[in-house]
């Protein structure tokens, strides 16, 4: 599917990630102490380090920290706001919706529309799209983009999860401007290859049930031949297949959406893909005819595989503390689902914000805090 948008303008974007840093080299006893061996997955697909969130450290309070910088360092004023999506895979709640929670942390207009979105990998450019429709059929003028993920914890043993994904949250605004050039999106989807990347449990098709013992069976290994331990209710992925459909399926769309997009390799500034791992960005870049100059890889080196936010952290870390005057960058998202996404922006007037780490605090008593809140609110005493 291909689209375009007029008057649509990416006008400022904010990051955030959690400050706990985690080394692969920090990890040698699940490589059987073979330092050579984690050197070269450290050549070979970038692994480095990641960014993992404590334990009460959500995607949405990294996203509202980043909104917050975000909105006091542009100078905009909150009842502007008319809508707010938050995308992720791991909201806060299965209800309500996480962006209304956002909405009165962040002091937006009861007026402001507030939208959960779910979607993984292509997720940023998904939700520009979704954003951009907005702006363009008039029904917004200022709209807040919130992406992020952070997910469960991981059990380390698991040398094919375990390493690659960080969590992370952003911020992006977008507003309505008839001075800006149409935005151009192409996206899609292939269902077949939906449990490449899934997380099987944990939601109405195997929900968590009321009897202990019969989901006694979802907090149970199963390893794979080469000894990763697999949980139904933690994430999976088949790396091989998922970077043979990243090869075969994304330099082509990237191709397409040019051509349709009538753009050359010679109009773009900037290339960010999604941060999968460092060798699938230069495959997927070198395929797709850009230099490897054009393209920003070294963020999953730094905060590893991020998501849905991936791409906004990259520009992020890519232009932090900068104004763009002028150009233009195309983003690519692709992964679970499996989706994929490109998308064409004009830098003009882009008010790019760093990657920072998160500022809250947890308490250490945090899940029996948590937990005693609710029973308080069952129990009838704080609901006034």
């Amino acid at each position: 599917m291909f689209c375009t948008f007029p008057h649509v303008r990416v006008s400022a974007v904010q990051a955030c990630v959690p400050p706990n840093e985690i080394s692969i080299m920090d990890e040698l006893e699940y490589y059987g102490g073979n330092r050579k061996k984690v050197e070269r997955l450290r050549r070979a697909i970038g692994l480095n380090t990641r960014r993992i969130c404590p334990e009460g450290v959500t995607a949405s309070d990294l996203c509202l920290q980043a909104a917050d910088d975000l909105l006091r360092s542009n100078h905009i004023r909150r009842e502007d706001i008319d809508a707010l999506l938050f995308l992720s895979q791991t909201p806060d709640y299965q209800m309500p919706a996480t962006a209304c929670v956002l909405q009165e942390k962040l002091g937006l207009s009861q007026e402001c529309a507030a939208l959960d979105l779910s979607q993984g990998c292509s997720g940023y450019v998904y939700g520009l799209w979704m954003a951009a429709n907005l702006i363009a059929s008039g029904a917004c003028g200022k709209l807040l983009l919130l992406v992020g993920d952070a997910f469960p914890p991981r059990n380390p043993a698991n040398r094919v999860v375990s390493p690659i994904f960080g969590d992370s949250g952003t911020a992006t605004l977008l507003q309505h401007d008839p001075t800006a050039p149409a935005m151009s999106f192409a996206l899609g989807t292939d269902g077949s290859g939906f449990e490449l990347i899934a997380m099987p449990a944990g939601r109405a098709r195997r929900p968590l049930s009321l009897d202990r013992q019969k989901d006694a069976e979802l907090y149970e290994d199963t390893l794979d031949a080469d000894g990763n331990p697999w949980r139904m209710l933690q994430p999976y992925m088949n790396g091989r297949k998922i970077s043979d459909f990243s090869l075969q399926v994304v330099p082509a769309h990237i191709k397409d959406f040019m051509a349709r997009a009538n753009v050359r390799h010679e109009d773009i500034n900037y290339l960010f893909l999604h941060q999968a791992n460092g060798q699938i960005v230069e495959c997927v870049t070198e395929m797709a005819g850009f230099p490897p100059s054009m393209v920003w890889s070294e963020t999953f080196s730094r905060y590893g595989n991020l998501a849905c936010a991936s791409i906004p952290v990259a520009l992020c870390d890519r232009l932090g503390n900068s104004r763009q005057e002028s150009g233009q960058m195309l983003l690519c998202g692709f992964g679970v689902g499996l989706s994929w996404g490109s998308c064409l922006v004009d830098m003009a007037g882009l008010q790019v914000g760093p990657v920072s780490d998160y500022r809250g605090s947890v308490s250490p008593t945090y899940a029996a805090d948590y937990l005693r809140h609710w029973q308080n609110i069952f129990e009838g005493k704080e609901n006034d």
